[in-house]
């Protein structure tokens, strides 16, 4: 199993980010003042999603740093989560309305390859402080079908940020993986290549492992292989001998995403993926991922809060008991999506799978995805055995 730096001193970390992700966060109107004053914040780019109501137009941050732990600032309205900058004292306060109990929160700053660097800046994203993020292709077919899952926002997200690249190269991922590494050392710890959908499946899943030579060649190049991995995100090819193509890339991570783990809720959050490629053909292409990466090293992604915990917390363990590593994204609600800023999961329902991953990261050699740099998601939380402890009393369910 993969070494998590999860570490903080305060064991009420994790539940705290889980009740932040659960609600979302308010913004005081000073945190635009803060913006506008720290140049180096890394701000929010919605390549492919955008968690925040429309009625914040000024930049936000992308994710806050809280009790040692990343977590998305997702803003949906009204929020027990206030986020406050204290003039006086320079500092970012985050504070439970409902308890009075703060915070200090640390912003994530950006690289300094996206000053300097126009063409890396409108290409790629820094996510949770860690991660290097290209998406390419900025389009998905399943939106020209009208059978996109229902929970992205891709294509809206797109129209309001036309500047982001929509097609990324081998050379472009390359050159700015090499710059990035070489400019801030010690930073970047994941590359992640992930990007819609093209209707030639095998023709995108090439595409995709194509970028991920290119990063890890780059990683090579700057001799970082062994302490800087490579993630794929994408959706398996019809063809699967072309997984085959996977096992000479170094250090590689690969998810192909179910989502959601019930069959009936897989048609009707992703009819796309259920009518063109198939839940069941979807499990056998992770298996044969697991079994040409080696286990837990193929991932998948279910959306804690789109279904009932019970199908999560079970899809979880199936996902393991066949080598795979369950992916365990809380829900955010993007504006531009089929869902819309709707209702969020429950507090409680989110501490039942987060209780219920715990167990399962004792039980398999699991690996998260994101290892400490998971805005939503609340893997590596849970190999490091943070929802161990017992929840705080002041967290209202």
């Amino acid at each position: 199993m993969e070494d998590s730096k999860i570490a903080p001193t305060d064991p009420a970390a994790a539940w705290v980010k889980l009740h932040v992700l659960a609600h979302g966060i308010e913004f005081d109107r000073s945190v635009s003042e803060f913006v506008s004053t720290e140049r180096s914040v890394a701000l929010r780019k919605n390549f492919y999603n955008n968690p925040v109501s429309a009625a914040l137009d000024a930049p936000i941050p992308q994710e806050l740093r809280v009790l040692g732990l990343i977590v998305g600032l997702n803003s949906y309205g009204r929020s027990p989560w206030r986020l406050t900058w204290e003039r006086d004292a320079l500092t970012l306060s985050l504070e439970n309305q409902e308890t009075g109990t703060r915070y200090a929160a640390d912003i994530i700053p950006d690289l300094e390859l996206f000053a300097e660097d126009a063409e890396a800046q409108h290409t790629a994203n820094l996510y949770g402080g860690a991660a290097l993020a290209f998406f390419s292709p900025r389009s998905c077919y399943f939106f020209a079908d009208d059978s996109q899952c229902h929970f992205c926002s891709l294509a809206g997200t797109a129209r309001e940020t036309p500047e982001y690249q929509g097609w990324i190269s081998d050379e472009q991922v390359g050159r700015i993986v090499r710059l990035a590494l070489e400019t801030d050392p010690g930073r970047i710890e994941q590359i992640m290549i992930v990007g819609g959908n093209m209707r030639d499946l095998d023709r995108g899943f090439s595409h995709h492992v194509s970028l991920a030579r290119a990063a890890a060649e780059a990683v090579g190049l700057v001799g970082r292989s062994d302490a800087v991995s490579v993630h794929v995100a994408t959706m398996p090819p019809r063809d699967l001998t072309l997984i085959g193509d996977l096992s000479e890339i170094e250090n590689l991570h690969v998810m192909f995403n179910l989502e959601v783990w019930n069959p009936d809720n897989f048609v009707r959050f992703c009819p796309g993926k259920a009518k063109d490629y198939g839940r069941s053909r979807m499990l056998s292409a992770l298996e044969r991922l697991s079994s040409t990466l080696g286990e837990f090293r193929a991932h998948s992604l279910l959306i804690a809060g789109l279904e009932e915990p019970e199908w999560t917390c079970e899809g979880a363990r199936a996902l393991a008991q066949i080598g795979v590593s369950p992916i365990v994204n809380v829900y955010h609600s993007d504006r531009d999506s089929r869902l819309g800023i709707g209702p969020r999961p429950a507090f409680a329902d989110l501490a039942q799978i987060a209780s219920a991953l715990h167990d399962l990261y004792q039980e398999h050699e699991v690996q998260p995805y994101w290892r400490h740099c998971g805005r939503n998601s609340i893997d590596a939380e849970a190999q490091a055995g943070l929802f161990g402890s017992p929840m705080p009393t002041n967290l209202t369910v």
